[in-house]
């Protein structure tokens, strides 16, 4: 019999167009019934709780209850789940993060006796107090773990992206079911990509927010750029910290080699990784980022932060290296190795191509998610 299954999270998501969505949703829907109840982008002008659309659609063979109220997601969310787990039948309640929906999943499951899935898909410790200032920070650092183990106690469930974030849990929790596998990479754009080449600059892409640190790669390209002076750094990506970062690019006097692309389509950007020498990401905190993959699938060797779960995809001296946050020597020492000894940039990303092929494929995806539901 197929099981009705109740996915919470705080993504948001954007329905029209997506092809993405629709290449992860459709496979699950066939062996389940998914409903989803997630956040939605309101567009300028549009209602403030469903963002100018209809609460509910159905999409992929999947429904979407989407919320595009921060303020009032968890009350809106939790009824919601109500409906659902009265009308429709919900025989599996997922949370996809153990705070605001691993909360609503608890009250949840406990209120209909539901399974009960909590999902930990990056550092739910530190991650919330990063990149937002957050009132009475000293109080949330309290309660968070305190509302984390909670979920976690009544969990039956419980589901990592990597083995580092269910380390703690095993010893704590013995007698529940752990499943390790990452969220889903949909790489189908970028493992069809042939016409690849190793041109003259560094890449690094993400949200231009403090978690990114891109903050420590541009200190540490500043330190390399005497040795390779005709070498640019492309940091693609918009976000609240770009202007301060632009402002550090000048400080440094390195402005000029420094090329700040932007927003991208998911097409701009693989065009912009293709021909990088290297990709960096500094971060200070991390699940296990799709964007080291997609650049592993494009054959070019990675430089990353030791945190969550990058060491497990990141094999240091094989497919790319690894630095402790805000370590610039090491990293300017890694960029020096990598761009003076082209043979040892191409050897790691043939590497890093053959370790994503064979372990992030989104069949495997859909064959985990599957597994983990019936068993």
């Amino acid at each position: 019999m197929k099981k009705n299954v109740l996915f919470i999270g705080v993504t948001e998501y954007h329905l029209e167009n997506s092809s993405h969505l629709q290449r992860k949703f459709t496979p699950l829907s066939r062996e389940m019934g998914v409903f989803v109840i997630a956040r939605a982008k309101s567009p300028e002008g549009a209602s403030p709780l469903f963002g100018g659309r209809r609460f509910h659609e159905e999409r992929f063979g999947a429904h979407f209850y989407l919320i595009s109220s921060r303020m009032l997601f968890a009350p809106l969310a939790f009824g919601a789940g109500v409906f659902l787990c009265l009308k429709r039948d919900i025989h599996t309640i997922v949370a996809q993060g153990p705070l605001v929906e691993g909360m609503i999943g608890f009250f949840l499951a406990l209120l209909f006796r539901k399974e009960f899935i909590v999902e930990i898909h990056g550092d739910w410790r530190e991650g919330p107090f990063v990149n937002k200032k957050r009132l009475f920070p000293a109080v949330s650092k309290k309660l968070v773990p305190l509302f984390a183990n909670i979920c976690f106690r009544k969990a039956d469930k419980i589901r990592g992206v990597g083995e580092y974030f269910l380390r703690d849990l095993r010893k704590k929790y013995t007698r529940k079911k752990y499943f390790v596998f990452p969220t889903y990479s949909d790489l189908s754009l970028y493992c069809t990509e042939k016409h690849t080449n190793f041109r003259k600059y560094i890449c690094t892409a993400a949200v231009l927010s403090p978690i990114k640190d891109i903050g420590t790669l541009l200190l540490g390209f500043s330190r390399i750029r005497g040795a390779f002076p005709d070498y640019k750094l492309v940091i693609a990506g918009g976000g609240p910290a770009m202007e301060s970062l632009r402002a550090q690019a000048g400080g440094l006097k390195i402005e000029k080699s420094v090329i700040f692309t932007g927003r991208l389509s998911s097409q701009e950007l693989k065009d912009v990784m293709r021909d990088c020498w290297v990709f960096v990401l500094p971060s200070l905190s991390e699940g296990v980022p799709r964007v080291l993959l997609e650049a592993m699938m494009l054959r070019k060797p990675v430089i990353a932060t030791n945190v969550g779960g990058i060491p497990e995809i990141v094999k240091d001296g094989v497919n790319g290296f690894l630095f402790e946050p805000k370590d610039v020597e090491v990293l300017a020492m890694k960029l020096k190795e990598l761009l003076g000894i082209p043979e040892c940039a191409k050897k790691m990303g043939e590497a890093g191509r053959a370790f994503a092929e064979a372990n992030f494929s989104n069949e495997k995806y859909i064959e985990n998610y599957i597994s983990m539901i019936y068993q």
